[in-house]
């Protein structure tokens, strides 16, 4: 017989109003709650969470042999898949829904077709919403005071032939927010909570021939309360449903788990399965047997492993202690062990054989030998190895099709973090798909699995409410017992930003009890009242001892580790010595990467490998939530909140991924790469090649991996070789000696070691050769060049407006009034097209306006390039006929800036700027200056680091070569426009035509420069990308250094970067050489 859930305990459905008043009340409220029901919608009722829903469980499939659930095909299973094309209605509020669409005579001829799954949003049918903490209705749980569409559902099916007096189960994997079902007209079942799976018994429902499903979706629900997580809000059928086929005997569920020896040499294989049997039948003699093959193995390893299915029915639980996990047990001998790094897969195969022998039905599942523990000290282990997670914060998202994602986009996301040395996740915040859980599995990337539970803007109400317990354990419960068996999850978290309170506390005892084999999870747990060292929240003695320690003294002990948001370096590191802590230390959300962002990646780093106790973190988040949409010029563009008319919104705050929303690498991801890389490369004597090379894997060896060095003269290749046999130990180092040439024979070059770590197999996510790590180090830097002179007159021409300089080759304007050099024209090629003046702002980065606020901080520097004024211009006529002009400009009691511009004979100019900055004078975000060029001068090339956008805090990744291309390679474009495209250690740039003149600019030292089809002001007024448009010259931004783009946050003053990448020195010098390229001269 199979259980089926009826959850319909009648709470006081208002009890929130109550706050957390006494549990006495309950009984008076129990009194009424049958006439509360009877005036009360399902989905307005947190006391009805389904009805007729059958028990959880872990995901698997029946089939008819042993060889088809070996292979585990699931198309070969008993399955019929339902996606497609279903007949839609959308009612834009529940008051006017269709009520009688399900009857079986009815005619929706007349109506819309939606593909299944989808987002109705995405297709068309109500408004898409982003909102973060506020929720899209007016706050009274439980209920929703907002109009609430419906979205309506047909679907009509024939039932395979095979399948008569078989068990039916309809599967919907993810319905938004909560919805009825019928089948052929009578009414199944209710669900709600929106991402985990629902299913319903329908055998006694479905008939012969055509068989039609009728489903009725509520957008809002009492769930949604629940719900409030920061991402979009969209509605519908969103994930597959499948009908599932079963014999009446059948495998319900199983449980496996296991454990190793001291030693981790054996392994101990225990599973619990729990068998279902229809009314009248005789199971005598009936086993279940189980077999374990290595995963494309066709060889069983067990020994002769069975059970008979009465004694698995018969099992009786003792009046004290408990009962005994392993209803199946067997020790294997030296399994290969499952890890991030080393994903070794078994296929466990169950089957139901009768008395005959004959198999009745068959499942698998893909396991894993992995064991997890925290130390006494606090260190997380894995199979008794100290690790870290270099892990991501994850939402499900597709530009194109909202929350309804396909498997080849969680296949790709998967790729994406190999190829990137991210090896953990957290499924921020509900469960994912079936699927994805799989791909963690053969992939190999820790999971940190998260219960849908998040009620942000009324933080802990609901946890101290004891009549949303029920909706508490419910999320928490269904989500163990369908993901129990995925090795690749080592944590269950109880949900996200929702306070804490009893409700958490009984869903972590129910997982402790059920599954004591993973660590729990859950950052709103903070603050241990029962210590005498306890502060109540926002109380002095909090905000003086614990605030910004980030303890209050320590966190419950229902949670195994202590989970931390957007802890400062500080911070963490203050964690990691605490002496109250003794659990592993985890920052469950940190380096939020919102726009151009994740700055000091690099040292979040260091301190984490610095402290054991430190186990690694999650970045916000994995991908930019932008929805792909149409200007009305044909342009496409990544959409925000609010861009659709949705309210409450918060505008472009669902853009903070390390990935673009089309899913492909930014800048950020490129650090984040090197940042996580599992291999250290240091250099001890590099006049001898010799290097030390650390492997900082936790398991593996170096064994897959070969050696690869390259020797460049300014980004020219002249030597290169491979070591293939160097194998280092996890955790180990070792020195090797390159066979690198001692001499070089320019003395005016630099150059370069580049060594890197390459796979020597494809493996599933990359080709022979992958890079997987890498540096460069710098061996020798290039001596300096004078300026050639030429003994040739420069002619110059004064008047009240300006100063011309002139040869029969160029001609240069100095505006008289301002100071500032005008034009610039070299053998009737305009090179310089705006005045070259100073440069002290940037287009704000999120982190500059939402964070630290720089447009309020240093708010004297927006305007303060256009505020100078002159205060002397001198021209002076040098020994050689050289022509040198000095021009002073200040802001009277704030600044001087000072500019040099020697004028040679060959029409270079070397350009000369000091800056001094008085003492009461705010930072400012670059220390440059600008200048137009016409935008014929797009071809770009340049000697720094590249090839990706970089800055002063982000450019670990970045490797010193030449790059070539056109100006448009060389910007990035965030959804919200805004400072992009620089390179920092840049020793020269070009830019020509398509005839090879233009300009080059070469540093006296390492410059950051930048190059964009738009200006400061146009990138700022522009809220997306396709409002930029481009004109008719190119900004050209020539920095000594510019501030760090930051990003431990993007709401505070810890959004700005660390001192060492801020400006907060009162003089800078600078200087480079601007030279013609024309008719090629240069």
């Amino acid at each position: 017989m199979t259980m089926t859930k009826d959850f319909n305990i009648n709470f006081p459905p208002n009890i929130a109003t109550f706050q957390i008043k006494k549990y006495g009340l309950l009984i008076s409220c129990f009194l009424c709650s049958f006439w509360f029901h009877a005036q009360q919608n399902d989905w307005e009722n947190q006391a009805i969470i389904s009805t007729n829903k059958m028990s959880a469980r872990a995901t698997s499939y029946s089939y008819t042999t042993e060889q088809d659930a070996l292979d585990g095909i699931r198309e070969n299973a008993r399955v019929l898949n339902l996606n497609g094309s279903w007949k839609f209605n959308f009612s834009k509020d529940s008051k006017h829904r269709n009520n009688d669409f399900y009857t079986t005579d009815f005619d929706s001829s007349q109506w819309d077709n939606i593909d299944v799954p989808s987002c109705w949003e995405m297709k068309g049918y109500g408004t898409p919403i982003y909102t973060n903490v506020v929720y899209p209705f007016t706050s009274n749980p439980p209920f929703i005071d907002r109009m609430n569409p419906v979205g309506a559902y047909l679907k009509e099916f024939e039932l395979p032939k095979n399948w008569k007096k078989k068990q039916l189960i309809l599967h919907f994997a993810g319905v938004s927010s909560a919805f009825y079902c019928w089948v052929n007209g009578e009414k199944v079942g209710y669900s709600q909570g929106s991402r985990l799976p629902a299913e319903f018994d329908i055998t006694d429902f479905i008939k012969e021939g055509t068989n039609t499903i009728a489903v009725q979706v509520f957008r809002w629900s009492d769930g949604s309360y629940l719900e409030d997580q920061d991402h979009w809000r969209m509605s519908g059928i969103h994930r597959e449903v499948l009908l599932l086929a079963q014999p009446t005997v059948h495998l319900t569920d199983y449980f496996v788990r296991t454990r190793f020896d001291k030693d981790f040499n054996n392994a101990l294989l225990q599973i619990r399965p729990e068998i279902s049997i229809g009314e009248h039948t005789n199971i005598k003699d009936w086993t279940l047997q189980v077999k374990l093959f290595k995963k494309g193995s066709p060889i069983n390893i067990l020994d002769s492993l069975y059970i008979g299915l009465d004694k698995i029915l018969n099992e009786k639980f003792p009046p004290r202690d408990h009962i005994s996990f392993g209803l199946l047990e067997q020790e294997i001998k030296s399994p290969l062990q499952w890890s991030a790094e080393s994903p070794n897969l078994y296929t466990l195969v169950l089957t139901i054989l009768d008395q005959h022998k004959q198999v009745i039905e068959s499942r698998s599942s893909n396991i894993g030998f992995r064991e997890i523990q925290i130390t006494k000290d606090g260190v997380l282990k894995v199979n008794g190895k100290k690790i870290k997670l270099m892990g991501v914060n994850r939402h499900d998202h597709s530009a194109t099709n909202g929350k309804t994602m396909t498997r080849e986009e969680l296949k790709k996301d998967m790729e994406l973090m190999k190829k990137f040395n991210i090896n953990a996740v957290r499924t921020a915040h509900y469960p994912n798909d079936a699927y994805f859980y799989e791909l963690c599995d053969s992939y190999g990337i820790y999971v940190m699995d998260e219960a849908n539970i998040e009620s942000h803007q009324i933080g802990g109400q609901l946890s101290n409410d004891p009549s949303w317990n029920h909706s508490f354990m419910s999320r928490v419960i269904e989500m163990v017992e369908r993901d129990k068996n995925h090795p690749s999850i080592i944590s269950w978290s109880l949900g996200n930003e929702s306070g804490t309170g009893p409700n958490h506390a009984a869903a972590a005892g129910w997982i402790t009890d059920f599954d004591p084999t993973r660590f729990v999870h859950y950052e709103g747990a903070q603050g241990l009242p029962a210590s005498p060292l306890y502060a109540p929240f926002n109380s002095k003695k909090y905000k003086s001892n614990y605030r910004s320690k980030m303890t209050n003294p320590n966190d419950p002990s229902y949670v195994d580790v202590i989970s931390r948001m957007y802890p400062t370096l500080e911070q963490l590191n203050s964690l990691a010595v605490n002496p109250l802590i003794n659990r592993p230390v985890i920052a469950c959300e940190y380096a939020h990467a919102m726009g151009n962002s994740l700055g000091h990646l690099k040292e979040y780093w260091e301190v984490i490998r610095s402290h054991d106790k430190l186990a690694g973190g999650f970045i916000w988040d994995w991908i930019d939530q932008g929805l792909l949409k149409t200007a009305e010029d044909g342009q496409e563009y990544f959409a925000y909140g609010g861009d659709f008319g949705d309210q409450p919104n918060l505008k472009n705050f669902c853009i903070n991924g390390i990935i673009s929303s089309d899913r492909k690498p930014k800048p950020q991801t490129w650090e984040c790469k090197y940042v996580f890389q599992p291999i250290e490369f240091t250099a001890i004597d590099l006049n001898k090649g010799i290097i030390a090379i650390k492997n900082r894997f936790h398991f593996k060896s170096t064994a897959d991996y070969n050696l690869v060095w390259t020797l460049s003269e300014e980004g020219t290749e002249i030597q290169q070789g491979i070591l293939k046999d160097i194998i280092i130990q996890a955790g180990d180092s070792l020195q090797v000696q390159l066979p690198i040439q001692s001499t070089f024979p320019k003395k005016e070059k630099e150059y370069w070691l580049k060594v890197a770590i390459v796979h020597k197999k494809a493996t599933v996510y990359s080709p022979i050769g992958f890079e997987v790590a890498k540096e460069q180090f710098l061996l020798k830097r290039g001596e300096k060049t004078s300026v050639t002179s030429v003994v040739s007159k420069i002619s110059v021409q004064k008047n009240d407006r300006k100063i011309v300089l002139s040869t029969a080759d160029f001609q240069i304007d100095f505006d008289h009034i301002t100071g500032n050099l005008t034009t610039y024209k070299y053998k009737g090629k305009l090179l310089i097209s705006s005045p070259l003046k100073a440069n002290f702002w940037r287009p704000q980065t999120d982190n500059d306006q939402r964070g630290w606020k720089s447009h309020k901080l240093s708010k004297f520097w927006r305007h303060a390039a256009d505020q100078l004024l002159l205060k002397k211009i001198k021209t002076k006529t040098l020994k050689n006929g050289e022509i040198q002009i000095t021009v002073l400009q200040e802001i009277k009691n704030k600044i001087q800036f000072e500019q040099r511009f020697t004028i040679y004979q060959t029409g270079y100019i070397h350009v000369n700027i000091a800056l001094i900055i008085n003492e009461n004078v705010s930072m400012p975000l670059r220390i440059g200056t600008t200048f137009s060029t016409p935008n014929s001068n797009d071809s770009m090339s340049f000697y720094g680091k590249g090839p990706w956008e970089n800055y002063s805090d982000r450019n670990a990744a970045a490797e010193v070569n030449v790059y070539r291309g056109k100006v448009a390679d060389f910007v990035h474009n965030y959804v919200k426009p805004q400072e992009n495209g620089n390179r920092t250690d840049v020793r020269w740039l070009s830019l020509e035509d398509a005839t090879s003149n233009g300009l080059k600019i070469v540093g006296d030292l390492p410059l950051s420069v930048s190059v964009w089809p738009w200006t400061t002001l146009e990138i700022e007024k522009a809220l997306h990308t396709n409002e930029l448009k481009a004109n008719q010259h190119f900004t050209l931004n020539i920095d000594a250094v510019q501030l760090g783009v930051g990003g431990a946050d993007t709401w505070s003053i810890k959004s700005i970067t660390l001192k060492k990448y801020r400006l907060n020195a009162k003089s800078y010098k600078y200087g480079y050489t601007i030279i013609p390229k024309v008719n090629n001269i240069d």
